[in-house]
């Protein structure tokens, strides 16, 4: 219920006729006020929940009729529909509903009805002929303008439509009616009266344009009836002035069209055009001789975006969604490109004409470079980039699903490759999502079937270099692809909910595993553990790590817990957490420090015990002049901050030399040790520790 409250505009509330909204299937859904409180007997029994077609007076024949219509397809324009039953006091009700199509933004589809009581004018039929005399003073009292016109000439009119009209009774009596009726209708009008007459039926017109006495144009809608004026046959015509009912049908055919939060076209609309330019362009693939029209299509989806979702809320989420949108339609420059919004975070463009792989690949690097630049949320620069898939029709598929799938794709193996960018379309591509699929079937039964190892890498001290701590390093055995890195791995956990489970295990086996050391009294040192971005936003994190420690009985002391900088975006949400797990006793480390792009301001602010020198940053540390300078500073500023420092990666004396020099006190990398299992590291360490005193030398293994 909320979502209708939501979505539907104030217009719909407040529509002064019923209005009833039904799913699919024919049940109510909701209704405004206006239907909520109408008054007829026969329809107390209308309720949501309820189906239209079931309600008690309706007849099986009239109920069959109703399911027709609700079931009959959609199109961008009402539909009507008659329905007629009788009351609990036997009178009949007429109703004409108006069917209008709708989106639910869950792909569900369903109809609005407006509801218009015609039973009024079906009783005025059964009135004595004493009733019929006094029409005068009783259509003069009625609400809606009504016109009597005999031989086309105006011989009655109600003081409302005078008002309409825009003249008094002395200006408009014996005027002829096509006067006031817009030309592009007379045609229309004239063969309506010329049946009439002929007929005796009544004749409705839903939508006709009148001319005001002051020739201002307005749409209506009349119905009509033959009646008897002065001894010979007249029409009647009441006059309904319908722009609230346009103004609504517009409204809800552009809702049901058109995303309500960046105001592109929805997922919908977007379907239509490429199924109608595919349609248009496979004529010229049956046809030889005509050249095959190509058009592409874009599948963006931005990377990252749940991590600003997730720390700013959706409200600040939906307000960035919004931006990202107006800025890729602010890199088309072609009118003829439609830009829409298929939900989520992922947007789709359709590309008519384009001369070129080349000028697809600029409109391409367009939005990447718009979509890269900081966007400020609450006082912080928040980034983001954009992966994008490209399929050219007729090349990459010839219908709807298959380019959708392939530009889905192809946007996906950018992700896989580091994100930030594009890729056209490649039928290896779709043999690389297999092995992905496969790969996530199997990682699931990895979990069941303990096939998940942690392998630690040492920590050393630059004063007497010394072990102070292992980093814990997830491997998976696979049974017969044997050692799985979790670079490969941990990507797919991290688009699912495996990484939940993987996480859990993985700080619960390293803890389990230091305590362990530390009760057999082999060494006692820190370990580190890496959260994830999604771990980092459990709600239950704090929770779940203070009885990790509890079961293991590792004290919080020795447990270090790496996090990345862009965990830290929203500072009034990741604050509480941080402060919340420093008070238990646990050190939190900043991981890849350096590569992020958060404000600094949180080292002053955050409990930060330790950062971390990304990798990146070492590789050329001794050529590389920029590197030196932005490690000294890193180095140099953890100190005046009083914070711990360690380095990744190290794999050269060199490199160890130069962050000696510069008081770098913690040191990790191959340089001393590679990644090994808890027991050989054990191994190894005792065997250090009897032959050396536990002094890690001048050694590389």
């Amino acid at each position: 219920m909320d979502y209708w409250k939501k979505s539907l505009p104030n217009m719909y509330k407040q529509f002064p006729e019923p209005i009833i909204t039904v799913g699919e299937n024919g049940v109510i859904l909701h209704m405004n006020e206006a239907a909520s409180q109408y008054q007829q007997k026969a329809i107390r029994d209308l309720l949501p929940g309820a189906r239209l077609s079931g309600l008690r007076r309706i007849t099986k024949e009239e109920g069959a009729r109703l399911e027709q219509f609700l079931s009959r397809p959609e199109g961008t324009s009402s539909e009507r529909h008659f329905l007629y039953f009788d009351d609990s006091e036997g009178e009949v009700i007429s109703w004409e509903l108006y069917k209008l199509p709708y989106d639910a933004s869950n792909n569900s589809l369903g109809s609005h009805l407006l509801i218009r009581d015609r039973s009024e004018s079906i009783r005025q039929q059964k009135e004595s002929e004493a009733i019929r005399a006094r029409y005068n003073e009783l259509l003069d009292l009625y609400i809606d303008p009504i016109v009597i016109h005999q031989d086309s000439k105006i011989v009655f009119i109600n003081d409302v439509a005078e008002q309409t009209i825009g003249g008094t009774s002395e200006q408009l009596l014996g005027q002829d009616i096509f006067r006031f009726i817009h030309p592009s209708d007379w045609d229309l009008v004239a063969e309506r009266v010329k049946m009439m007459y002929k007929t005796k039926q009544r004749s409705n017109i839903k939508d006709i344009q009148l001319i005001s006495f002051r020739n201002e144009v307005f749409e209506v809608e009349t119905m009509s009836k033959m009646i008897e004026h002065n001894g010979r046959p007249a029409v009647l015509t009441i006059i309904r002035d319908n722009s609230a009912r346009k103004k609504a049908e517009r409204e809800m055919i552009h809702q049901a069209f058109h995303d309500s939060l960046s105001g592109l076209p929805n997922r919908r609309q977007f379907n239509q055009q490429l199924s109608k330019m595919i349609e248009r362009s496979s004529t010229s693939l049956d046809d030889a001789s005509k050249q095959v029209s190509r058009f592409a299509v874009m599948v963006l989806d931005l990377d990252r975006f749940k991590n600003i979702n997730d720390s700013l809320g959706h409200a600040y989420g939906d307000v960035f969604l919004k931006e990202m949108g107006s800025r890729i339609q602010s890199c088309v420059r072609d009118s003829e490109t439609l830009v829409a919004r298929m939900g989520g975070d992922e947007f789709t463009l359709l590309i008519n004409r384009f001369q070129d792989e080349q000028q697809l690949g600029l409109l391409a690097g367009r939005i990447t470079a718009a979509i890269q630049q900081p966007y400020r949320l609450k006082d912080t620069d928040f980034y983001t980039t954009v992966s994008i898939g490209i399929a050219i029709y007729p090349d990459n598929g010839q219908d709807t699903v298959q380019l959708l799938k392939n530009a889905d794709t192809a946007m996906y193996e950018v992700k896989r490759n580091g994100k930030n960018g594009y890729k056209y379309y490649s039928c290896e591509f779709n043999e690389q999502l297999q092995l992905r699929l496969e790969l996530e079937s199997e990682l699931r039964k990895a979990m069941e079937r303990e096939e998940f190892r942690l392998y630690y890498q040492p920590q050393i001290s630059s004063i007497d270099n010394r072990m102070i701590g292992v980093e814990a390093l997830i491997r998976w055995e696979h049974p017969t692809k044997g050692i799985i890195s979790p670079g490969v791995f941990i990507p797919v956990a991290e688009e699912s909910d495996l990484i939940y489970s993987i996480g859990e295990w993985t700080m619960r086996e390293a803890c389990r595993q230091m305590k362990k050391w530390h009760d057999e009294g082999v060494f006692f040192a820190s370990v580190s553990v890496n959260l994830s971005a999604r771990q980092f936003l459990q709600p239950n994190l704090v929770q779940q790590i203070h009885v990790i420690l509890e079961e293991t009985g590792l004290d919080p002391s020795f447990l270090v817990l790496e996090i990345t900088e862009s965990m830290m975006m929203d500072a009034s949400h990741s604050i509480g957490i941080l402060n919340e797990l420093n008070s238990t006793g646990v050190k939190i480390s900043l991981d890849d420090f350096g590569t992020g792009y958060s404000s600094l301001s949180y080292l002053k602010h955050y409990p930060i015990y330790k950062l971390k020198i990304d990798r990146s940053f070492i590789i050329d540390i001794t050529t590389d002049e920029s590197d030196q300078a932005i490690v000294a500073t890193i180095i140099s500023m953890a100190k005046h901050l009083k914070m711990e420092v360690i380095a990744e990666g190290i794999e050269t004396k060199e490199q160890l030399d130069f962050l000696t020099s510069h008081d770098c006190k913690e040191i990790q990398g191959y340089y001393y040790c590679r990644p090994l299992p808890a027991q050989v590291l054990e191994e190894k360490y005792l065997a250090i520790q009897a032959e050396n005193n536990g002094i890690w030398g001048d050694l590389k293994h």
